[in-house]
């Protein structure tokens, strides 16, 4: 028999929080999709919907859809079908996931709970894999049982309860569920690593999978205080910045705090990302190297990493007189009329004492950090050039300039 725990959901969901089941029509999340509505009372099973995703990438991809709308509608619950596209030239499988927590972050809300099918036997598969691929320590934790995800919760109630039993569960109760053909294809690694390694494994030790996700579990309460412990020592070598001291940093544990530093800023690397890392930050000392993905930006500045956002245009435009001008990382008002001009070329500034200095040559002396010299406001009445934020004016312009810079985009001291 399978329980689901009434107390951790009770935990984990608002007042008036809704439950979203992933389901692709597969035995294991048909499996929680019959648990939820035969266990959970009235009041909670109202506010249950199921979110399918449609890859694409089958040509039963349709039909599953078609099955899922089936299940939910005897269930009398919304089924959300959401269709992703995935570029065939890249993996598959890291896009399909992806794309896929993408769709769920979108619906979660506060208070919202987000509950999945996998099991033990996929939590072995996890571990496997990133042991084979090279992990460090938060790797072999495993797959998280909850974590928050957007502004809601992902719960597994399932993480600890094997395949074979939930197959038996899912017989017992006639349940009819859809079999992916790409899960036998064991081109892919985690199917070869079910199938030629678990699989075997488990027929020689039938306790096998309790034992993986126990030994799981163990790991993550103690990956817990490790983390406590992490953060409270770092604390020692970041600035006030929020950048972290390099220098100070034990050579043979630079990856470790790097990484340590890295979670905080919920950036999760692989052990060849952060090797590259390391390599990258602790090279040259002259340079000023970048580490740029999706999403964020690591840069180092005076031996301190930084953590920056990605990459954005400057929002430019007209600024009416005393009225505020909103900007991703600062706001801007004067006390007239102007307009934000992009970063002038070959610009030479008049100074107080009447010297000129070219516009390069200021922002060096200025110590102005390289990822903020595009997004200056560069104020100008006409075509001249009139202001740069609170930071210099022209000696004969008359104008009250107010310039404020939120947290977003850091400025060191």
């Amino acid at each position: 028999m399978i329980v689901l725990s009434t107390e951790t959901l009770h935990r984990l969901l608002g007042e008036q929080g809704k439950i979203y089941i992933a389901y692709s029509g597969g035995m294991d999340s048909h499996v929680l999709l019959h648990c939820v509505m035969t266990q959970l009372s009235s009041d909670l099973r109202s506010r249950v919907s199921a979110i399918h995703i449609h890859h694409g990438l089958s040509d039963n991809a349709d039909a599953w859809a078609l099955h899922c709308q089936t299940i939910c509608d005897g269930y009398q619950i919304p089924l959300f079908n959401e269709r992703v596209t995935l570029d065939t030239h890249q993996s598959l499988e890291e896009q399909a996931r992806r794309k896929r927590y993408e769709v769920f972050e979108r619906y979660l809300e506060g208070g919202d709970v987000l509950l999945q099918g996998h099991h033990a036997n996929d939590q072995a598969e996890t571990l496997l894999f990133r042991l084979e691929r090279g992990t460090g320590w938060r790797g072999i934790q495993g797959i998280p049982a909850q974590r928050p995800l957007g502004l809601g919760q992902l719960w597994r109630p399932l993480l600890t309860i094997s395949r074979q039993a939930l197959t038996e569960y899912a017989q017992q109760q006639s349940l009819h569920w859809i079999e992916d053909e790409s899960n036998a294809d064991v081109r892919f690694r985690r199917n070869f690593i079910r199938h030629q390694v678990i699989e075997p494994w488990e027929e020689n030790d039938g306790a096998l999978m309790a034992q993986v996700a126990k030994s799981a579990e163990f790991m993550q309460s103690e990956g817990r205080v490790i983390e406590r412990l992490i953060r409270t020592t770092l604390q020692a070598h970041i600035n006030e910045t929020g950048g972290l001291n390099l220098a100070s940093l034990p050579i043979d544990e630079r990856a470790f705090w790097l990484s340590g530093y890295l979670k905080e800023q919920n950036i999760s690397l692989t052990q060849a990302q952060l090797s590259a890392i390391v390599a990258m930050f602790y090279g040259a000392q002259s340079k000023q190297p970048l580490y740029q993905t999706s999403g964020y930006r690591l840069v180092r500045y005076n031996e301190h990493l930084h953590v920056l956002p990605e990459e954005r245009l400057p929002v430019l435009g007209a600024l009416k007189k005393r009225v505020w001008f909103e900007r991703e990382f600062d706001r801007i008002r004067c006390s007239e009329a102007v307009e934000l001009k992009s970063r002038p070329e070959g610009e030479r500034l008049l100074l107080a004492n009447g010297k000129h200095r070219s516009l390069k040559k200021w922002l060096q002396d200025q110590r102005i950090p390289i990822w903020w010299r595009d997004h200056l406001p560069y104020i100008y009445q006409t075509d001249t050039l009139v202001a740069i934020g609170d930071l210099w004016q022209h000696p004969e312009a008359v104008l009250t300039v107010e310039w404020q810079r939120n947290e977003r985009l850091c400025w060191p001291n």
